[in-house]
């Protein structure tokens, strides 16, 4: 298969995930045929099955597909933090954030009763921990280990934010004792905790759903980590 011929594959797929977004973003799940998928992706209806298996499949491909255009929305700000500690406290707020406000999110898995939860790619959260651990930022025995106690714990945050039984100051309470387990000192915890997130870029697809009046410069996280001289 040349470039060109994938280049068309991937923009036809593409083309599905985007309709079935946009239909169960309109209309929920229940009335959405194969057929109003094909036609909102101005393909023909045969050409669905060259990609999905059933409605199902390609359900739970827009549910990857927003999960990973949120991941890209908030790469170019990770990238600025050289810090691992803000890294994660960047990262874990974003998701937490976006998976109490999103509203396509959270209208996408109530419409189709998605059991899945809105965080970082355990890969990406495993790097960041062992960035960590190589700078001398955590304090941990075992990379794998907390890796996954920290998407556990996560995953179980984000599904009690989706079922509106967290509050805003659980949320920081948990963001706090995820940098605590990872070895952070109380006081350097609390205040990169309390740092409003920086400036985000918001998807093309809908408004933003960062709080404006809630951002802070990348040196707002700087100067909170300076409190880690004074506990150490």
């Amino acid at each position: 298969m040349d470039f060109s011929c994938s280049e068309k594959r991937n923009a036809t797929r593409k083309a599905l995930v985007n309709a079935v977004r946009t239909l169960v973003a309109a209309r929920g799940h229940d009335r959405i045929s194969v057929q109003e998928i094909t036609r909102q992706a101005r393909v023909a209806t045969g050409t669905f099955y060259n990609y999905f298996e059933s409605k199902q499949d390609i359900f739970a491909a827009g549910a990857e597909d927003i999960s990973a255009e949120l991941a890209a929305l908030l790469a170019e700000t990770r990238i600025g933090i050289k810090d691992p500690a803000m890294r994660v406290s960047v990262t874990l707020k974003y998701y937490f954030q976006q998976a109490s406000e999103n509203q396509e999110w959270l209208r996408y898995i109530d419409a189709l009763s998605l059991d899945l939860t809105l965080q970082q790619p355990a890969e990406q959260c495993f790097d960041d921990i062992e960035r960590g651990v190589k700078a001398g930022r955590f304090r941990i025995d075992d990379i794998h280990f907390t890796q996954n106690l920290v998407s556990g714990m996560v995953g179980h945050v984000t599904r009690e934010i989706a079922a509106g039984r967290i509050e805003p100051e659980g949320i920081g309470f948990a963001i706090r004792s995820i940098l605590q387990m990872l070895g952070l000192p109380d006081l350097v915890s609390k205040a990169l905790t309390q740092t409003p997130l920086p400036p985000i870029a918001a998807s093309k697809r809908q408004s933003p759903t960062i709080q404006n009046n809630e951002v802070a410069r990348l040196s707002d996280y700087s100067n909170a980590s300076a409190h880690k001289v004074i506990s150490e």
